[in-house]
């Protein structure tokens, strides 16, 4: 068997690589297993994911079942604890509120003034 590799890239054909640095160049791309590669011997160019010395790189994780994907459940006594840990149910909260207001409009008065 052949160490002299080539790929086909976007710039054209690629090579000759070694094995180890295909590998290389595979683990970088994003869908390894769709990338064309050739050696002496083939007849014509293969993807990644059929040649037998890749298959290990080019093979992923399967899908994940939909119906078992955990959910995200917010118990309805947290919807409030932002307001109390900010502040607005206290009454240092309301008056850093309303200072906050005033100062709102005030930037508002000014910039219709200009």
């Amino acid at each position: 068997m052949s160490d002299v590799w080539y790929y086909a890239d976007y710039k054209g054909q690629i090579g000759p690589v070694s094995l180890q640095q295909l590998k290389d160049v595979l683990a970088r791309l994003s869908e390894p297993a769709s990338a064309l590669v050739w050696r002496d011997g083939f007849e014509e160019w293969k993807k990644a994911g059929e040649v037998p010395e890749f298959r290990a790189q080019t093979l992923g994780p399967p899908p994940l079942p939909l119906d078992q994907m955990p959910t995200w459940r917010v118990k309805w006594w947290w919807i409030i604890v932002p307001f109390f840990s900010v502040g607005i149910a206290s009454q240092v909260g309301r008056k850093v509120m309303i200072w906050n207001s005033a100062q709102r409009r005030r930037a508002k008065a000014q910039r219709h003034r200009q």
